[in-house]
C-alpha cells in the first residue's frame, strides 16, 4: 500500500543507494505523482531529477540541510527554492562543506582510533560522492566485518555521533525562504536512528523554529504512528503552519522505508491531506 504523493527521499548524491535514474524508475512504477528529492545538503540530484522527469509528473525540488539551534539538533526540508539564489546557494555550499569535513573527521575516527584498513580505493569511492552520509560508512564498515552471531547494530557499535556538522537551523530557514522557497521542519519527534526530543523540547524548537519563519511541519512521516501523525496535524494547525509528509526513503541503506510510506501503518495518505503544497499550486 503506497500514497501516491513523497516529499521526502535521497539518492546517490546523499545517502541513499538509487541513482537518479533508478529513482525514477520505481516512482514511476509505484504510480507516484508528486514527489521531491531532498538529499543531504546538496541540491545537485534534485537538479538531475528535474531535468529526466515526465511532466505528468509533479516534481518539487528539495534539500535537506542538518541543521542545529539552542534547544536540539533538527532536520530543516526546503521546497521549490530558486536553485540560483546566490545567498541560498552559499548557504546550501557552506552545509555541504561542514558535512564533509565531519566525513573526513569519520573517517580518520575509525582509521586511526578503531584500526579499519579500508583500501585508497574504497576512500575514493566514498569521497566521490556529493554528500556522503552514516549509511555508506555502515556500508564499507559491514564488509570489513567477520560474520557475528548476533549480528553488530554497526550503527551503535561504530557509528557515534559526533560534535559538530549542522549549520544555524535559522539561517537556514532564511536562506530557503530567501530564495523563493517553502521551509519544513523533517520528522519533528525525531528520525531514523535518532533519538526522540521531549514533549518539552519539541514545544520550545517548534516555537523557535516558527518565529524564525518556518512554514510547516513533516506530521506524516514513515516511522511514526497515525497518533503521532495526529498530534502533529493538531499542532501544525494551532501554530497555523502547513502540513507536509514524507517517507524518508534510501534505498538499501534504510530498507524497511519504501516509497510512498508516510505513516508507519503505511495508511494511504491523500496530497490534499499534505496543505503545504497548497503553496504552490
Amino acid at each position: 500500500m503506497n500514497s501516491k504523493v513523497d516529499l521526502h527521499m535521497h539518492t546517490v548524491v546523499s545517502d541513499g543507494t538509487d541513482t537518479i535514474p533508478e529513482l525514477l524508475k520505481k516512482i514511476q512504477t509505484l504510480g507516484i505523482t508528486t514527489f521531491a528529492v531532498t538529499d543531504h545538503d546538496a541540491i545537485d540530484g534534485a537538479l538531475e531529477m528535474e531535468r529526466i522527469v515526465p511532466a505528468e509528473i509533479k516534481f518539487i525540488k528539495g534539500v535537506e540541510l542538518s541543521c542545529k539551534t539552542d534547544v536540539a539538533k533538527c532536520h530543516i526540508l526546503g521546497y521549490n527554492y530558486d536553485p540560483n539564489h546566490a545567498a541560498f546557494r552559499k548557504f546550501v555550499e557552506e552545509a555541504n562543506d561542514v558535512r564533509m569535513n565531519k566525513t573526513e573527521r569519520r573517517w580518520k575516527y575509525l582509521t586511526e582510533e578503531l584500526g579499519f584498513a579500508f583500501s585508497e580505493e574504497e576512500k575514493a569511492e566514498l569521497f566521490k560522492k556529493k554528500s556522503p552520509g552514516k549509511p555508506a560508512f555502515a556500508d564499507l564498515i559491514q564488509k570489513h566485518l567477520p560474520p557475528v552471531q548476533p549480528p553488530i547494530d554497526i550503527y551503535k557499535t561504530y557509528l557515534k555521533s559526533l560534535p559538530g556538522g549542522r549549520v544555524d537551523a535559522i539561517g537556514a530557514i532564511k536562506a530557503i525562504k530567501a530564495a523563493g522557497g517553502v521551509a519544513v521542519w523533517a520528522h519533528p519527534f525525531g528520525g531514523v536512528r535518532e533519538k526522540r526530543l521531549t514533549q518539552e523540547q519539541f514545544r520550545e524548537q517548534l516555537e523557535l523554529l516558527r518565529n524564525a519563519g518556518i512554514d510547516g511541519l513533516e506530521c506524516y512521516y514513515s516511522e511514526y504512528t497515525m497518533e503521532e501523525v495526529e498530534a502533529l496535524c493538531r499542532a501544525a494547525c494551532e501554530k497555523g503552519l502547513r502540513i507536509s509528509g514524507g517517507s524518508d526513503y534510501h534505498g538499501t541503506g534504510k530498507p524497511h522505508l519504501h516509497l510512498g510510506m508516510l505513516n508507519k501503518e503505511d495508511t494511504i495518505i491523500r496530497e490534499e491531506q499534505l496543505t503545504v503544497l497548497d503553496m504552490w499550486r
